[in-house]
């Protein structure tokens, strides 16, 4: 058998996978003024038109409308994921009304699973005593250091964010079942910043995992740091120092989601996330007025590209299946660009994120942005993992390097 670690296969056309999670758009503004946020400050400004704050008439609605999906396709369990803007801001009630009305509307047949991804400059005791009560898990979102957080996440009078994000991360590790309860730090990569400085400040705040973004950019607005004309990788170029010092470290006890699943991919795992992997997606956005959405990330794209006429009040979520613009995540693997199914990575890096394919010119029909970057961290990470295996066990499996590929 020839070796195919990594070799695109061609597949059959896939079929559209159930929505198990509700991306829920619970608060539509935010303390924090982030600059780089595709919500409020790339091309689309749709959120001036959405009320500040879900309604109990959108929750109802919204509730029900992912019971007669998950019944419709059997699912057993689903998930809410609170979002925003900053979604504390919607208050301590809104959750508590919001878990209960789940749990009645749900349980017993489906088991509802509830998180939230918050900026942690709101946290409290009281705050925290309650999401553990209902049960909800939760993200950070944080930068890095001082400096380099505060370059970009800074609030509407442009001041930092990080100092009062710290005060929230200590007052999660001043409780075990705070702890428990936090999933991780999420953090969009800033490549003008030493990149294990980051990664050991990171180990430093006591955190389990962190999860590491590459910025929300097209081809007409190109990531900081990247010549689109050039063969520059500053991202790849950032994050390998970080995945040798991970892989070396061995830290069962830390996790980088990004790496994880990489080295997943390679092995023949089937798990996409934002970034990576060419599995269909399946989750949905509800925003504050009931809207049904894909992907909030394509706001980076052009204004309205997400408001697809759904709405929870009127339609069904399986309805969101019929609208083109759901299937670049909804159908993932059979909506690539021809260049992209030939590419060796394909089963690993899956096109990257839909948006970074972008351009006005050529709508999604282009690599991504990240394309270079990608190619050159899953060599690396592909390379390296590989070198651990014995060779008579990379012989049985038909495993080989990119450059092995490349070179044949």
């Amino acid at each position: 058998m020839a070796p195919s670690a990594i070799e695109a296969k061609p597949k059959e056309k896939t079929s559209q996978r159930p929505i198990s999670s509700y991306v829920l758009k619970i608060a539509s503004r935010c303390n924090l003024n982030c600059k780089y946020c595709y919500v409020y400050n790339l091309t689309d400004k749709t959120y001036l038109d959405q009320p500040a704050v879900m309604s109990t008439e959108i929750v109802q609605a919204t509730i029900e409308k992912a019971r007669i999906h998950c019944l419709k396709h059997e699912l057993s369990t689903v998930e809410f994921i609170f979002h925003g803007g900053e979604p504390l801001l919607a208050g301590q009630e809104f959750f508590r009304a919001f878990t209960e009305q789940a749990n009645k509307i749900l349980l017993p047949e489906i088991q509802p699973r509830f998180s939230v991804q918050t900026n942690a400059t709101l946290l409290t005791k009281e705050w925290l005593d309650l999401l553990t009560e209902l049960k909800v898990s939760f993200g950070v979102s944080l930068d890095g250091t001082p400096e380099v957080n505060d370059a970009n996440r800074v609030d509407h009078q442009g001041r930092g964010s990080y100092h009062r994000v710290k005060a929230g991360l200590d007052l999660i590790n001043s409780d075990a079942r705070y702890v428990e309860s936090m999933n991780g730090i999420l953090t969009v990569i800033n490549v003008k910043s030493d990149p294990l400085e980051i990664y050991r400040h990171f180990r430093s705040l006591g955190v389990r995992s962190i999860d590491l973004r590459l910025p929300d950019a097209t081809h007409d607005i190109p990531p900081p740091g990247i010549d689109p004309k050039g063969t520059n990788t500053p991202y790849a170029d950032w994050l390998i120092p970080i995945f040798d010092e991970w892989f070396a470290d061995a830290d069962v006890n830390f996790s980088v989601k990004l790496f994880q699943n990489i080295i997943g991919l390679i092995f023949g795992s089937q798990r996409s996330t934002v970034d990576i992997g060419a599995r269909s997606s399946n989750f949905v956005v509800i925003e504050t007025n009931g809207s049904i959405e894909p992907s909030g990330a394509l706001k980076a794209c052009y204004e309205g590209i997400t408001k697809i006429g759904l709405n929870v009040l009127s339609n069904e979520i399986d309805e969101i299946f019929d609208i083109p613009v759901v299937a670049l995540f909804a159908s993932a693997e059979d909506e690539l660009p021809d260049t992209c199914k030939q590419c060796p990575i394909v089963s690993v890096c899956g096109g990257g994120k839909p948006p970074h394919r972008y351009s006005s010119a050529n709508g999604f029909n282009n690599a991504s942005v990240y394309c270079r970057d990608l190619m050159k961290l899953i060599g690396h990470v592909q390379e390296k993992v590989i070198g651990e295996i014995p060779d008579a066990l990379r012989q049985e499996m038909a495993l080989a390097t990119l450059k092995e590929l490349v070179t044949d």
